[in-house]
């Protein structure tokens, strides 16, 4: 037995670096599904709350970079660990909020714990796994913030009005998650396989990295990407409640539609192999500039169709371009941390952005038509630049 999970111990790790991604996905969709009592509680307006939704992704911008370059340069389980403690604490500051300036720095402390759980996953899949095995473990961890989203979509309605008759034990909850995990990842994570040598460790340059064509255009697409994903997860409930669905079943919707994203990540992170996934990213641009408009004109069924198609394509974008870096001849595993830093650094300018345009054009036009038309032709315009990838040079 000891054998054997000695031998199997990688995928004893894809499931610790697993729970940790689903609890980043648990702290960052944990104020969406209950944003119209933050609102209501703190008088804050939908533009403020666009803000604070989006508040840790524009953090994030600033220290991606530098939290991916710690990542190659440190041991894994040193960095994931702090990265844990962080939005930890994070997560119960959030409780304590009395306005929107407290509440939006609670939020903030997350973008430093945040990217060290997001660069550190693609990190262990390049040193634990071999290439035959990166597709799909890379589509099994990217599961993790789906299945923590949909815990928070599903639960954060239940505990705030039903058990707790109080936003505020949301954080309660959540902490103690958070802590199970930490406690977990400190007693069974290891940094590397056993009896294999480490990684050397190089002095990665941004500028070397950015100089390669394949770094450049897919950071630029990781923009659309996260401008549309973190969008849609923000206000997606927000949308199904200004078509008439209660809150309670807003969440419900929303968590099913990331559950079903949970088959389409592994199948097309293990189907579109090397050499294919460009051919994926264009499929799911499109599908998702589809599936933008009926989010802005349908209500009833269509409406509820339209964001479980978008919901089951988007989430694939992320590991499809962690994995075409990870693959590429010049950056590999020495240089993945470093590298996916820099692809959440401009991920996140979209990730930002997309939660406060479509809050601000909410305030604006009392409707969220004009946000997601926006999206939809966003995604049109990465398809034209999906087009100039060349991965069969990687």
């Amino acid at each position: 037995m000891l054998k054997f999970l000695t031998k199997n111990y990688h995928w004893i790790m894809l499931l610790l670096i697993w729970s940790v991604y689903s609890c980043f996905g648990i702290v960052s969709g944990s104020l969406a599904p209950i944003s119209p009592l933050l609102i209501k509680d703190l008088n804050l307006t939908y533009t403020h709350m666009g803000i604070i939704l989006g508040f840790w992704q524009f953090i994030y911008i600033f220290t991606a970079m530098p939290t991916g370059n710690i990542i190659d340069k440190w041991q894994l389980k040193k960095s994931i660990t702090i990265g844990m403690i962080v939005m930890l604490a994070s997560m119960i500051l959030r409780g304590f909020s009395i306005n929107f300036i407290s509440l939006l720095l609670s939020v903030g402390l997350f973008s430093f714990g945040g990217p060290i759980a997001s660069s550190g996953s693609p990190k262990l899949v390049a040193t634990w796994f071999k290439e035959k095995d990166r597709g799909i473990a890379s589509g099994i961890y990217a599961t993790g913030p789906v299945i923590g989203n949909a815990i928070a979509f599903a639960s954060a309605p239940i505990i705030a009005i039903n058990i707790f008759n109080n936003w505020r034990g949301v954080s309660i909850i959540y902490g103690i998650i958070l802590i199970i995990v930490l406690m977990i990842w400190l007693l069974f994570a290891k940094n590397k396989p056993n009896n294999e040598p480490e990684i050397s460790i190089q002095k990665v340059s941004y500028r070397e990295l950015i100089k390669i064509n394949t770094v450049k255009i897919i950071m630029f697409l990781s923009i659309i990407f996260f401008f549309i994903s973190h969008s849609l997860g923000a206000w997606a409930p927000s949308v199904l409640i200004d078509k008439n669905f209660s809150i309670t079943n807003a969440g419900y919707i929303t968590s099913i539609s990331t559950i079903i994203s949970l088959i389409s990540l592994i199948f097309i992170t293990s189907v579109f192999k090397k050499g294919k996934r460009k051919n994926a990213i264009i499929y799911i641009l499109l599908i998702s500039s589809v599936a933008s408009l009926g989010i802005a004109f349908f209500s009833g069924f269509k409406l509820i169709f339209s964001i479980f198609l978008i919901f089951s394509v988007k989430r694939a974008l992320m590991p499809l371009s962690t994995l075409i870096l990870m693959e590429h001849k010049d950056i590999g595993p020495q240089k993945i941390g470093t590298a996916a830093g820099m692809f959440f650094a401009s991920a996140e300018i979209g990730g930002f952005s997309g939660p406060f345009i479509i809050g601000f054009l909410r305030d604006l036009t009392n409707s969220h038509q004009i946000g997601f038309l926006f999206s939809s032709i966003l995604c049109l315009t990465g398809i034209l630049f999906a087009f100039k990838l060349n991965e069969t040079k990687n």
